[in-house]
This record gives C-alpha cells, sequence and structure tokens, in this order.
C-alpha cells in the first residue's frame, strides 16, 4: 500500500498573514469566487480528490459559524484537547501524538488536507508530517494578524512543483516537501 499524502492548503496575504488579529478572513472574501478557471476552479479540482480534512479547533469553531458545514460527507478531523459540538456524524475529535494521527490516516486515507490553522500548521511542519504545501497568494498587505510561518529556527528546503497565476491577482504555489531539508 502506498503512503498517503498530507496537502496544507491555505491562503495568505503577501506579508503572510492567513487572518486578522481576531481571527477574522473576511477580506478574503472578494476572492471567493473567481470563475472555474480561476483559484475557486483550482480548489474545487483539488477538493474533489480529497479524502479527508484535519484542522484545528479555532478553525473548526469559525467554520461552525457559517451557515451550513461546506465539507459534505468527507470524514473530518479536529485536532483539539477541548470538546466541542460535531457538525455532522463525520467529524472526529482526536487529541495526542500527531504522528499517531497521521499514521492513523495514511491507513484508511489517500489524500488528507490540512486546512489549517496556523498552529496546527506549524506543528505539522516542524514535525515533518507536510508533504505538500499549495499556498494561494492574496494580494492584500494585512499588516498585521495571525502568521502562517513563524519563526521556528528551521530551515526547509522545498521542490518547486507549480506556480499559477490568475486574473484576479491571486497566485497559487504548490511545494513538495518530501526532500525538505531541516536543520534546527
Amino acid at each position: 500500500m502506498t503512503r498517503g499524502t498530507v496537502t496544507l492548503y491555505i491562503a495568505a496575504s503577501l506579508d503572510g498573514f492567513i487572518a486578522t488579529a481576531d481571527g477574522g478572513v473576511e477580506w478574503l472574501e472578494e476572492y471567493a469566487s473567481d470563475g472555474e478557471n480561476g483559484a475557486d476552479g483550482s480548489f474545487k479540482a483539488f477538493f474533489a480528490g480529497v479524502d479527508c480534512l484535519v484542522m484545528g479547533s479555532r478553525t473548526y469553531e469559525q467554520i461552525l459559524s457559517f451557515d451550513e458545514w461546506p465539507y459534505g460527507e468527507r470524514p473530518t478531523f479536529v485536532v483539539t484537547g477541548r470538546d466541542l459540538p460535531l457538525a455532522t456524524d463525520r467529524v472526529e475529535l482526536v487529541a495526542g501524538d500527531l504522528h499517531e494521527l497521521v499514521d492513523r490516516l495514511e491507513e484508511r486515507y489517500d489524500r488528507s488536507w490540512l486546512v489549517g490553522g496556523a498552529a496546527l500548521a506549524q506543528s505539522f511542519l516542524r514535525e515533518g508530517l507536510v508533504d505538500e504545501i499549495r499556498l494561494t497568494v492574496v494580494p492584500v498587505l494585512l499588516g498585521g494578524g495571525i502568521r502562517l510561518f513563524t519563526d521556528d529556527g528551521a530551515e526547509r528546503a522545498l521542490e518547486t512543483v507549480e506556480c499559477t497565476s490568475f486574473e484576479s491577482g491571486l497566485v497559487e504555489l504548490r511545494y513538495d516537501t518530501s526532500g525538505s531539508n531541516t536543520s534546527a
């Protein structure tokens, strides 16, 4: 059996923030639907191949505030130590070692989407559990907020797989992390 992949697919401002300081993502709304030939079409193609989702509790709580659960019947794993309401019977709260979680996911799923947020993405990256990064750069400078990448002291070399620009101004960068060099 081949090993499943974990992809961090996320959007960030040009200055590296995924949300405002209070967790707001309203600044993304004007880019949410730029058509099938834009980043929206790219996301839909990506999502069609996703078997399960992994997200942190703050991201999950933000998604719970939406009018409806946007991920259909896809199994979703929320990494948290808290007791949270379940959006659907396909949502599971998980705690513990991230390596054990990824091992469990890889037994059952080929493609896992690491949705976010920043703290969970940083933990996955630090532990070497991300196989691919798909970063959509949004042409806006937030000037502050929740930073996607932190100064954790680890250097990582990534292999560029693809770079796509869209008429909306969005740029999607795709990196393979499997050959990452890590140094502390």
